[in-house]
């Protein structure tokens, strides 16, 4: 395989995908945001689909959270050596806490695949990248929602399915935590929703139902744009509601 600049700093990551047969090869960088690189890669026949996408995490020095910690109050680490180290943020607790991030996203994604929502398929993962499906048409990676242009009746169903989700991943105790038009794909059908590694669980997180409120006027925010109101204050009670006199 050969590799331009472009792809060099997929390569550590993408060859334990590309040992157990589960791409081909890695084809081009697809978009860079705070906490990781996601690349187009060709997937083996077995995989099923013809492209899957290859999400590299920068280096937590390099990513882009304002407040990390806000995202990890109630996760709980089990294994003692790496709760010591990563309290005394060696390099070896460092690395650990990074490839937990990359864990923490591909149990969320397969956790709300099977509740039903609106998210990639994760196929596998390893300390440093998550492996998972291509939304798009052909190559052409579906863009993101900030960009999509859509009919105020449209914008409509978006906003409702996407209600929908939040809904769905509550009664599954998961909040996004970074919801904004940024990180949902629109591929011409539905909203795929991305981006879960900051995702709280609403059991432990003291922060989670600021956390809610924030992701509804976030999305607020986006769908103003097209005369819809979204009360993120009244639409938290709601949900969080729902979901403490039993969802779970």
């Amino acid at each position: 395989m050969v590799i331009d600049t472009e792809l060099e700093a997929a390569v550590p990551a993408a060859e334990e995908f590309l040992s157990e047969g589960l791409i081909t090869e890695v084809l081009a960088p697809l978009k860079s945001g705070k906490e990781a690189t996601t690349y187009l890669c060709r997937a083996a026949p077995g995989l099923g689909p013809e492209y899957a996408v290859l999400k590299v995490y920068h280096e937590r020095s390099h990513r882009n959270f304002v407040n990390d910690a806000v995202y990890q109050e109630g996760r709980v680490i089990l294994n003692g050596q790496v709760r010591r180290a990563t309290a005394k943020k060696t390099e070896f607790g460092r690395e650990a806490q990074s490839a937990m991030w990359v864990d923490h996203e591909y149990e969320m994604l397969n956790t709300l695949l099977d509740a039903g929502a609106d998210v990639p398929e994760p196929f596998a993962s390893n300390d440093q990248a998550l492996l998972m499906a291509f939304v798009g048409d052909g190559t052409t990676a579906a863009p993101q929602l900030q960009h999509a242009r859509l009919s105020r009746q449209a914008a409509a169903g978006v906003l409702d399915r996407l209600i929908w989700n939040v809904r769905a991943w509550l009664g599954v105790h998961v909040i996004h935590a970074d919801l904004s038009a940024f990180n949902i794909l629109w591929d011409g059908r539905r909203p795929v929703i991305i981006d879960f590694p900051q995702a709280v669980d609403a059991r432990f997180s003291p922060s989670a139902r600021s956390l809610l409120e924030r992701d509804l006027a976030n999305a607020g925010r986006y769908f103003s744009r097209y005369g819809l109101e979204l009360d993120a204050a009244r639409e938290t009670a709601r949900l969080w509601n729902w979901w403490k006199l039993g969802a779970h």
